[in-house]
């Protein structure tokens, strides 16, 4: 997988500006004061949340069925989309602009930027310097202790590990 350092960049900048100095990163908190209102809605189930921009309003839709775990995750993914540019949001009239996230179409040409905005999240959630520091400071890595501290689920947690190289690095001590 190819990282960018742009998008994990981004979520370092917003988690400096709104002071997520340690785990759990409230989330909830970094969307509303950018502007965003967090509504649970009863998307089916392939559907993970989604991002409405309309004149004033600014909303993400998660899906209530879904874990904490994912919301919060699809929130921040939401929020990467938005701060990484992905679409214009800019409203014209009486027109709406809506990204809804679901399972993703690997083929799709826009999966890039759905890695991207995986990657802001992911960053945002689990901040490098902070995982580094937690792993080093626990010994064995007990994924599901980190889970429950970062509030994210293990399949989010591990994706995170590998993709900084940390799990290979303590595999090799």
């Amino acid at each position: 997988m190819i990282r960018s350092r742009a998008a994990r960049d981004r979520a370092k900048n917003i988690c400096e500006m709104f002071g997520a100095r340690e785990p759990p990163i409230n989330v909830h908190r970094i969307a509303q004061e950018l502007g965003f209102l967090i509504v649970e809605h009863d998307f089916p189930e392939d559907t993970s949340g989604m991002l409405l921009i309309r004149e004033d309003a600014k909303a993400i839709g998660v899906n209530q069925h879904h874990a904490y775990t994912r919301q919060r995750f699809t929130i921040a993914h939401e929020l990467g989309h938005y701060l990484s540019g992905h679409e214009d949001f800019s409203v014209r009239g009486k027109q709406e602009k809506i990204r809804v996230d679901g399972q993703f179409n690997w083929a799709d040409p826009e999966q890039r930027q759905e890695q991207e905005a995986n990657e802001f999240a992911a960053e945002l959630l689990m901040p490098e310097k902070l995982i580094r520091q937690d792993v080093a400071a626990a010994g064995p890595i007990d994924a599901s202790a980190l889970a429950k501290r970062y509030e994210v689920s293990e399949q989010a947690l591990w994706i995170q590990l590998v993709d900084l190289k940390i799990a290979v690095e303590y595999a090799r001590r």
